[in-house]
């Protein structure tokens, strides 16, 4: 069989399974992608408008400035897809960025430290851009990491404990937890989360049997202003 498939060109199994299903033909249909940011565009203004002051509406800058990024620097190839197509993958990853970047002032207004980007995936270095699982943010003076994880389903919210590694021992590491479609954060320190007992930690099938832990619902607070729409 290897031989064979040699033959036909090929020396990995699964390179010839995705030609002869044509999966390795990759267009993106740029169409619908525009449609989703301005869908993005909408919600992360709304979501914004929630949020304390002094944040205001920048959301668009943020969306067409990684949009024009991403298409002009053919990076959307360089995020893992499981399966998905290349526009849902586009999607979930832009709003997981908008989230991080909208949010990073109330974070560093509870953490007291300035964050700086921090990791591969940086739109600001597209010639070295890659998808890694690097923390999202990084203070070097307080030396602080923070990793954002945002949700818009509701439900039960989960950390994977792949995540709570930290890489520098001499560094806090915050996990930040944003639940969008409830309009509530935590923020959990990762040397607390190291502590838990293991009976905390369970395998979801829903990230192809990763253990983790469900953040209680008396962990989550609000950050809605009283004085929004």
């Amino acid at each position: 069989m290897r031989d064979y498939r040699k033959a036909l060109g090929f020396t990995s199994a699964n390179a010839a399974k995705d030609y002869l299903s044509a999966k390795d033909i990759k267009l993106v249909n740029w169409q619908l992608v525009e449609l989703y940011n301005a869908r993005l565009i909408d919600i992360f203004s709304r979501i914004q408008s929630t949020l304390p002051p002094p944040i205001a509406g920048y959301v668009s800058r943020i969306v067409n400035n990684a949009y024009f990024t991403i298409r002009n620097n053919d990076l959307l190839m360089q995020l893992s897809n499981h399966g998905r197509g290349l526009e849902s993958v586009y999607y979930s990853w832009m709003q997981g960025y908008i989230a991080a970047v909208i949010f990073k002032p109330l974070i560093e207004r509870e953490l007291n430290c300035v964050l700086s980007q921090n990791g591969a995936d940086d739109l600001n270095n597209p010639q070295l851009f890659a998808k890694k699982s690097d923390p999202d943010f990084v203070d070097h003076d307080r030396k602080i990491f923070v990793e954002m994880q945002a949700g818009f389903k509701g439900g039960k919210i989960d950390i994977k404990r792949s995540k709570i590694n930290p890489k520098l021992p001499d560094y806090e590491y915050y996990i930040v937890c944003l639940d969008c479609f409830n309009g509530q954060y935590c923020i959990l320190s990762v040397r607390d989360l190291l502590t838990l007992p293991e009976t905390v930690w369970y395998n979801n099938p829903l990230w192809e049997g990763a253990l983790c832990y469900t953040i209680d619902e008396s962990q989550m607070k609000s950050w809605i202003q009283t004085n929004t729409i």
